[in-house]
């Protein structure tokens, strides 16, 4: 088999550990991170270590990247190609910006099951066969429930893990039940064979995407697969809460371009097409009535996978690169937004209420500038790398002839410009101080 994007070149001795470089530097990580914590190191030497091998693992790309490096690892199962190599590069590029931002929350154990969970994302993007893509989920997904547990001191915690593990767990069985019929359908675990069964149009190939479809939905809270989500998100740190809502979502959204490579079938492009305006409306107005900050962005999570789930109805041929974009610009928005709320409130750790931004630009001018335009960047408002994420996968769902869904999509992407916009507001507003029945108190003495 030959993959598309890569070289017809046997596989060298050298280029086991070239290709897969990055992969080996953050299962190395993983390991010294383990003998640190054996010898009792300070945990600041364990986050270096993180940033160091994740800038190391982004230069490897980047240089594969420039001499348009290709070669199948393992004939069926690992490729890599040029989409593997701009996916594990926003991966990898997410990932450091949420090692830099949240450097002061590193443990050891947090920061091995973070580069666990990284080089799970990796080998979902080095996937040509069904083998490696299942282990690949799984190995990102374990240790992000993991971390979801670990130091979250919280009663809530143990509730909103057991929900995110139970509903992988299911999306997991759907997804090996959806392999097993496109093995005895094809008689191959190749994505490729599978791509074009998804493509034929047929009952038995649209039953079977529907099914793995299906699976992925649930990992990446698509609605009406969302449940877990918000317990999940709202449950546990904030850092954590971005990991979740950014790498992890994004990682699953990016798996599932891996295995739909082809145009879609009309029956699939209008359950594609519904469920992702769904997901835009249901996540944005739901997001309108939260009073916590993480349960707020759990939904505008929700809202957001229906915009990267709608480039999938694009029969352009633009799908991977237009999600790539959005991909690295909301995982890197949802990060950044994470970090200056975190610096903004100090109660994040509990409820994270959006009460406690009131008069933020007061007190942290600099945090409450930069969270007030990752909001509007989350908005779409123009000229912010939001709206331009938007308008790829738009323009490209336009220019496939489906301008009805797009214009319902587009309309239902204004709901949620109320609750950033109120965000926003909220930084301006008054200055936190007393409650009002306090000042009544004070006056009446």
């Amino acid at each position: 088999m030959r993959w598309p994007g890569a070289s017809g070149k046997k596989l060298m001795a050298t280029d086991l550990l070239y290709a897969l470089l990055p992969e080996h530097l953050l299962f190395s990580a993983v390991l010294a991170l383990m003998v640190l914590e054996m010898f009792r190191a300070r945990p600041g030497v364990g986050n270096a270590l993180v940033i160091a091998v994740l800038i190391a693992g982004c230069g490897v790309l980047a240089r594969q990247l420039s001499q348009g490096y290709a070669v199948e690892v393992l004939p069926g199962e690992i490729v890599i190609d040029r989409f593997a190599l701009v996916a594990k590069l926003v991966i990898l590029g997410c990932g450091l910006a949420w090692a830099l931002l949240f450097s002061s929350r590193s443990t050891f154990k947090s920061g091995l099951l973070f580069c666990s969970s990284l080089l799970g994302a990796l080998t979902i993007m080095d996937s040509a066969g069904f083998i490696s893509l299942v282990l690949g989920i799984e190995m990102m997904s374990l240790p992000a429930f993991a971390l979801i547990v670990y130091g979250a001191g919280a009663n809530l915690s143990a509730e909103g893990a057991f929900k995110y593990l139970l509903l992988s767990s299911v999306a997991s069985a759907l997804l090996l039940f959806g392999i097993a019929f496109s093995y005895g359908a094809t008689t191959t675990l190749s994505l490729d064979a599978f791509a074009k069964l998804a493509a034929s149009g047929t009952v038995e190939g649209v039953g079977i995407t529907v099914l793995i479809a299906t699976g992925f939905f649930l990992k990446a809270a698509v609605f009406p697969f969302h449940a877990w989500a918000p317990d999940a998100y709202s449950s546990t740190r904030i850092h954590v809460t971005a990991f979740l809502a950014s790498i992890v979502k994004g990682a699953v959204i990016l798996a599932f371009v891996r295995i739909l490579t082809a145009t879609l079938p009309p029956a699939m492009v209008a359950v594609i097409a519904t469920l992702s305006i769904f997901s835009i409306v249901f996540g944005n107005v739901a997001a309108i009535r939260q009073t916590s900050f993480k349960r707020l962005l759990a939904y505008s999570s929700i809202a957001h996978a229906g915009y990267m789930l709608f480039a999938f109805v694009d029969t352009t041929g633009g799908r991977a690169s237009d999600l790539l974009w959005y991909v690295a610009i909301y995982a890197l928005t949802v990060i950044i937004a994470c970090a200056s709320f975190s610096s903004l409130c100090e109660d994040e750790d509990e409820d994270g209420p959006v009460q406690s931004l009131d008069g933020a630009f007061q007190s942290r001018p600099v945090a409450a500038i930069v969270f007030g335009l990752a909001m509007l960047s989350l908005a779409g408002l123009p000229p912010l790398p939001g709206f331009f994420a938007k308008l790829f996968v738009f323009k490209s769902v336009v220019a496939s002839g489906y301008l009805i869904p797009t214009t319902i999509a587009f309309v239902g992407s204004f709901i949620g410009v109320t609750y950033y916009l109120g965000l926003f507001y909220r930084l301006f507003a008054a200055p936190r101080g007393l409650r009002p029945e306090t000042s009544a108190l004070r006056q009446e003495h």
